[in-house]
């Protein structure tokens, strides 16, 4: 498969993840189930961009590594700011 081809892969399942981000985040539902399926959606759109079309795996190792900390931390901040809203709200109420 050439390189054109890829990266038009690479749109259409960027274009499907947000469609289904978008029907994601419009259910009624609010769940954590839902926050984990949002945060999952952006871990793989994040990850499919930085692949593909900020060419990541030719950068030097420590941008790659403070990308990948960037497309797996977000995800990450995201369920755990829901896990913990209450209590992180509450904290930095503390200390301002």
């Amino acid at each position: 498969m050439n390189e054109i081809r890829k990266l038009d892969l690479a749109w259409l399942g960027l274009v499907v993840l947000s469609v289904v981000g978008a029907a994601l985040g419009g259910s009624p539902d609010t769940g954590f189930g839902v926050t984990v399926l949002v945060a999952l959606v952006m871990g793989i759109k994040v990850r499919i961009v930085c692949d593909r079309f900020l060419e990541l795996p030719t950068a030097r190792r420590g941008i790659r590594l403070a990308m990948h900390g960037f497309c797996y931390g977000m995800p990450i901040l995201v369920i755990l700011t829901s896990a913990f809203g209450d209590m992180l709200a509450r904290l930095t109420g503390a200390l301002i």
